[in-house]
């Protein structure tokens, strides 16, 4: 009988150790990137190959998914190629990118902004809520700026 229970609790112990391992690997991310619906514009592309090695104390993640990017273990999120946002009364400027407050994604996000006025969109999320997004969103307005502006920012009118 001995014999018949190892080899199950060996299985499992080996699905626990797989899993593990997984989780700590880019399979496994913990934070679940998806491609953003617009990832394949030329705009993203560029974006993706300037953004900043370190973003609020954070070293960038190596991912697999077109349009978007991780920091510190995916306490910081950014996508590219997000559909525009709506204008929000909550509208900022910071390194001369205008932003808009978003609701959070998910129970996962403590704050969310998106590029407004430029399109695509860039969507960046903090999982932290004490990360200070006006220490963040300033680094990455040279990846950003290339992003044509529509006019449509912070006190455009719309």
């Amino acid at each position: 009988m001995t014999r018949s229970i190892r080899k199950p609790l060996r299985a499992a112990a080996a699905l626990a150790a797989c899993t593990a391992f997984l989780a700590g690997c880019g399979g496994g991310d913990g934070y679940n990137l998806t491609k953003p619906p617009f990832a394949g514009s030329p705009a993203c592309d560029t974006l993706t190959g300037k953004l900043p090695d370190e973003l609020g104390g954070h070293r960038l993640e190596k991912t697999n998914v077109a349009g978007a990017a991780a920091w510190g273990d995916g306490d910081i999120i950014l996508y590219c190629g997000m559909p525009k946002p709506e204008t929000g009364a909550d509208c900022l400027t910071e390194g001369g990118i205008d932003w808009t407050a978003q609701k959070p994604a998910d129970d996962r996000t403590a704050t969310m902004f998106a590029t407004q006025g430029r399109d695509p969109s860039v969507q960046v999320r903090f999982r932290n809520e004490n990360t200070d997004p006006s220490a963040v969103l300033p680094s990455l307005a040279p990846a950003v700026k290339d992003i044509k502006a529509d006019g449509k920012g912070c006190g455009a009118g719309s």
